[in-house]
């Protein structure tokens, strides 16, 4: 025996009814708020290894000026502590900003399963 079918366009992959445009709102938005914490975070590292990288080149600079090798050790140095603690930092940062990203992650997917779950129940 057949199963009746529905009319084109009115279930999504053939099982779900198609969202109306509150229920479209309601699957975004927690997609919204991710992307937009992806997006600062991926900012905040560019704004690291921007900074990082000018401060190579200025140490370079400095370096190629040097002509007394003690002096010049001495830059490589406070280079290289700089460097670390910059780095040590930036980890820091990172670990506190994931830790916000799985907790958002975890938002994210409590509100699409809420907005499905509303979306095929028709309310």
């Amino acid at each position: 025996m057949a199963t009746p079918k529905s009319p084109p366009g009115m279930k999504m992959a053939g099982c779900m009814p198609v969202p109306d445009a509150g229920n479209v709102s309601q699957l975004m938005t927690p997609q919204l708020h991710m992307a937009e914490k992806l997006i600062a975070q991926n900012i905040e590292m560019l704004d690291f290894l921007k900074a990082r990288f000018e401060r190579d080149r200025e140490m370079l600079g400095k370096l190629a000026e040097q002509s007394d090798p003690m002096k010049a050790m001495n830059l490589w140095g406070e280079f290289w502590q700089r460097t670390m603690t910059d780095y040590s930092t930036q980890i820091a940062k990172l670990a506190t900003t994931a830790s916000g990203l799985a907790e958002q992650a975890v938002r994210t997917a409590t509100e699409e399963s809420e907005a499905i779950a509303q979306a095929t129940a028709g309310k």
